[in-house]
């Protein structure tokens, strides 16, 4: 549901979207103190569900979490109320009410073992090594403020939802085949321009701004010369080599693990192939002939086929790394012996085996090293999760940074001023953080003096962070920027003379002139780009111009910005392609299964509209309005 939010989507039913609301929990979480679905009175009802003004608070406090981090900063209340925040969450919470109540009445529901399969299958729940960490989701509920039934019931109501979804899906055939044609022949035309430049450095006078030019040119371009919002931060993190312990390892622990893994030590048979590939049986038969004959392989992928011994060689293959049809030929064939002509989808092969490795199976003793530091890295990864857990505890026991992590031995770690990039007021990059990216993210979404929460890391770890102050980005004054905003603003005014110009110059040819005798005039050259699509990517062409290369009717001109933003073009229709289906007949198949998700689309949201009317929604759009 939420992630359709940020795609910018109202309407969560409509996108289809309900298994991504189990996503995106373990992404964004739900801060505890947002959960108590008891208190107060009822804001949404949707047919016998109600939904508490703690729950309604609980969805929109996600909401707000997620478009501070989309937007790299902590939106105010105010912000909230400009983007719609409560209504967008009333909608949410409604669509999702809707199916609930819809899917409740079909009598549809998912077994245990199917919410079983989905909850172990969600990344976040799982270990580094790909399986289901029970610490992991246990984490989740509690800083959700789940407990597992209720999470569970959250599964269960989304696996029967889609189930309902899936049922109206529409079949390729009833696309309405007219609507498609219509659609492709508006798509697939192609056209080109030719055109003449008017770069902002054919103006070669430049006005000189006044202090006040400057200070409304600064104030129309703040991110330009603003210093960036600066934070200092406290941290703790974890990370299993802060638990790493080197003792040593019996030979009884080795042996147990060795045979617990023996499969991952055998060496599968192998063959060094060479090969060459050629159009036809003809030709491969033809090559073997001279191989038969007493020319080498080599020499035949060199004459036949211009290739170097380099190019042929593809080394030690597994039967797996084989096309299947080379499998067997390939593995039947000893040392030097050279394959029949074997077809593929790649054409018609003649492979040579060069090396023969049997099938072999490493010896503890060989891989010793790696099965101690195997041992040691999981028992490290064991002790961190236990030592996050307790940490965890002394964050809900109101402990603070400092005092959480003395218990476990970890140190607080503090910053100087730092920028959401990672850099010092310096610009050089902070060294040593935590948590990739994210870290950086959670940072500058939190507001200061919150309660310490445990994060995982990008890498494997824990992280906890919290803002100990924080510089508010600002413009800086004219005086450090003057020599800087001089310069921009005479950019902008060649800009602007370069836009008269062209302009001028459209007048002229839309009263005669011609495009070649404006080219000369400005001792210039006409250009011509390459033809594009009406949503393809043109090179040559900025998108305004591309857009109204098409909105433009035979022998008229428009006047647009330069690809490279750096002056305008004058441009016109050089040429005309229309749309072809039969020479891209891939490109009308997208087509036509693109009108079927659209179809498709609009059916969910009529349905959902449906819904709406048979089941009933009451809002309490004043009592939303106090409190949010």
């Amino acid at each position: 549901m939420l992630h359709a939010m940020r795609k910018g989507a109202s309407g969560w039913l409509a996108k289809g979207l309900l298994l991504l609301l189990v996503a995106s929990f373990g992404v964004w979480g739900i801060g505890g103190d947002m959960l108590s679905s008891s208190v107060g009175s009822n804001v949404i009802e949707v047919g016998d569900k109600s939904i508490s003004i703690g729950e309604f608070q609980r969805d929109y406090q996600r909401n707000l979490n997620i478009l501070s981090q989309r937007f790299q900063t902590q939106l105010t209340a105010e912000q909230a109320r400009q983007f719609g925040l409560a209504q967008m969450t009333v909608n949410q919470i409604a669509s999702r009410a809707l199916i609930e109540e819809k899917t409740k009445s079909l009598g549809l529901s998912a077994d245990d073992a199917a919410i079983l399969a989905m909850i172990r299958s969600q990344q976040n729940f799982q270990n580094e090594f790909k399986q289901f960490d029970r610490f992991r989701f246990e984490q989740f509920l509690r800083q959700n403020g789940y407990s597992e039934g209720e999470y569970i019931e959250i599964v269960r109501h989304d696996i029967a939802g889609q189930q309902l979804i899936n049922s109206m899906a529409i079949p390729a055939a009833a696309t309405p085949r007219i609507l498609v044609d219509t659609l492709y022949a508006y798509q697939a035309e192609k056209r080109s321009a030719n055109y003449v430049e008017i770069l902002d450095s054919t103006i070669e006078f430049a006005a000189t701004p006044s202090d006040d030019d400057l200070k409304e040119f600064i104030a129309s371009n703040p991110e330009r010369f603003s210093a960036p919002e600066y934070r200092k931060l406290s941290y703790i993190t974890m990370t299993p080599e802060n638990f790493a312990e080197e003792g040593e390892i019996s030979d009884a622990d080795l042996t147990a693990e060795y045979d617990g893994r023996v499969s991952e030590f055998n060496v599968p048979e192998q063959r060094g192939v060479s090969q060459m590939i050629f159009e036809n049986e003809e030709q491969a038969k033809t090559a073997l002939t001279k191989i038969d004959g007493g020319a080498t392989f080599q020499k035949i992928a060199l004459s036949e086929l211009q290739l170097t011994p380099e190019d042929i060689d593809l080394g030690l293959m597994t039967q797996q790394d084989l096309l299947p049809e080379l499998q067997g030929p390939v593995f039947d064939l000893q040392k030097d012996g050279i394959s029949a002509p074997v077809k593929t989808v790649l054409g018609w092969h003649l492979v040579q085996v060069t090396e023969v490795a049997s099938q072999s199976v490493k010896t503890k003793e060989e891989v010793r090293e790696q099965l101690k530091k195997d041992i040691h890295l999981r028992k490290a990864f064991d002790l961190m999760f236990e030592e996050a857990t307790k940490l965890e505890d002394e964050f809900a026991g109101g402990a603070t940074l400092a005092e959480a992590g003395k218990t476990i031995g970890v140190n607080v770690v503090t910053t100087d001023w730092i920028d959401i990039q990672g850099l010092n007021k310096q610009g050089q990059p902070v060294t040593g953080l935590p948590g990739g990216d994210a870290f950086l993210v959670e940072a500058f979404a939190k507001p200061k003096d919150s309660e310490p929460e445990l994060s995982d890391s990008q890498s494997a770890g824990f992280y906890a962070v919290l803002v100990d102050e924080i510089y508010e980005a600002a413009v800086k004054p004219l005086a450090d920027v003057k020599a800087d905003a001089t310069k921009g603003w005479q950019e902008n005014w060649r800009n602007d003379q370069a836009k008269k110009k062209a302009d001028d110059l459209l007048v002229k040819i839309n009263g005669g002139a011609t495009l070649e005798e404006i080219a000369k005039q400005e001792q210039a050259s006409v250009k011509y780009s390459a033809p594009v699509l009406r949503s393809g990517q043109s090179s040559e062409l900025a998108p305004s111009v591309q857009a109204g290369l098409f909105d433009l009717q035979p022998a008229a001109y428009g006047v647009g910005v330069n690809v490279t933003g750096n002056g305008y073009v004058i441009y016109g229709i050089a040429d005309v392609i229309p749309a072809d289906a039969t020479a891209d007949k891939e490109a009308a198949a997208q087509m036509a299964t693109q009108v079927g998700s659209s179809v498709r689309a609009s059916i969910l949201t009529q349905y959902e509209n449906y819904l709406r009317k048979e089941i009933g929604i009451s809002v309490k759009e004043d009592l939303i309005r106090e409190y949010f």
